[in-house]
């Protein structure tokens, strides 16, 4: 029980370092990037692909090398959408949440659904159905920016408690409601027994399918949710703004100490690989490298986390 422990701890505290460490570097190459109003404003971007790791970090706690790679495609969507639906009022943008996150849970499902009935690949379903998403959310607003963004959604980029964010506040709270359904309900035990072992799970009496396909429902909805905060904390809405967010989302959730063969995983472990994904793109930022040498490095980093987590896989092996 203590050597699982000491593994959960060093799965957190590793990014902790990372984090800290480039936040020093950040100050060494450039002074003042460790002041609070920058770290602030990098904590607050941090916020909104925070909430899409907690959908991916679900998908891939289901094991069977779960990967949901419509996150993207469904927060531009809502981020195209959701103002559309709203009308530009606070009142419309309650209305559009109504009806826009019940849509992204059921496409969830519907992936769920086709990767567990049919044994697909999830890799496979999740890209189609991001190609699917991407062709309505053209069809039905031509590209164009929706209208007015409600004040509501644009408050979450203001200083809420001292200098953080709305934004930040909201992701907090919802980390802390969905660690309590991952970590502290019957459902959440069922998915990690299930990304263990679905044989097991399954002679224990847990219905695997249902688990794994509210899974996906779960990381579509948070995709939409992500999408709304990513809208509100840019101010104003564009086709496919959010197409690196599924990259993104893998790596901050392996980064924080999921596994890509399931059975293990943190949302706290998720938010901080997204703060450290973000720390690092805005020390790249911040030392004058173009986008074709950033995006390179950020490709590397990736590639090496995965290297690293399927070493880890062999040497436990």
């Amino acid at each position: 029980m203590s050597k699982v422990l000491n593994n959960k701890y060093k799965d957190i505290l590793t990014p902790i370092v990372l984090i800290v460490l480039l936040i020093i570097l950040g100050q060494i190459l450039q002074p003042g990037f460790g002041r609070s109003n920058n770290l602030m404003n990098i904590l607050c971007k941090a916020s909104v692909l925070a909430v899409a790791c907690i959908g991916q970090t679900f998908v891939m706690v289901s094991g069977n090398a779960g990967i949901d790679m419509c996150v993207g495609n469904v927060m531009s969507c809502a981020a195209l959408m959701g103002p559309a639906l709203s009308g530009g009022d606070n009142v419309g943008l309650f209305r559009s949440l109504i009806i826009f996150i019940p849509l992204a849970f059921a496409v969830g499902l519907f992936n769920g659904f086709c990767i567990q009935k049919f044994k697909l690949p999830s890799l496979v379903v999740t890209l189609c159905m991001g190609k699917i998403i991407d062709g309505l959310t053209i069809g039905l607003t031509h590209g164009a920016p929706g209208t007015r963004i409600p004040d509501l959604l644009l408050d979450l980029g203001i200083p809420f408690i001292w200098k953080i964010r709305l934004a930040t506040v909201v992701a907090v709270i919802l980390i802390v409601l969905m660690y309590l359904l991952l970590n502290k309900s019957k459902y959440g035990h069922s998915l990690y027994l299930a990304g263990c072992n679905r044989n097991a799970a399954a002679l224990a009496g847990i219905n695997v399918d249902l688990i794994v396909i509210i899974a996906y429902g779960i990381s579509t909805a948070m995709a939409a949710l992500a999408g709304y905060m990513l809208v509100g904390y840019v101010g104003s809405s564009q086709l496919f703004m959010a197409r690196d967010y599924t990259m993104l989302s893998i790596a901050a959730v392996v980064i924080g100490g999921t596994k890509l063969t399931g059975g293990k995983g943190s949302l706290v472990g998720g938010a901080l690989g997204a703060i450290l994904l973000f720390l690092l793109t805005s020390i790249l930022l911040a030392v004058g490298l173009n986008d074709g040498a950033r995006i390179g490095i950020e490709g590397v980093v990736l590639l090496l986390i995965i290297l690293a987590n399927c070493r880890e896989k062999k040497m436990r092996a």
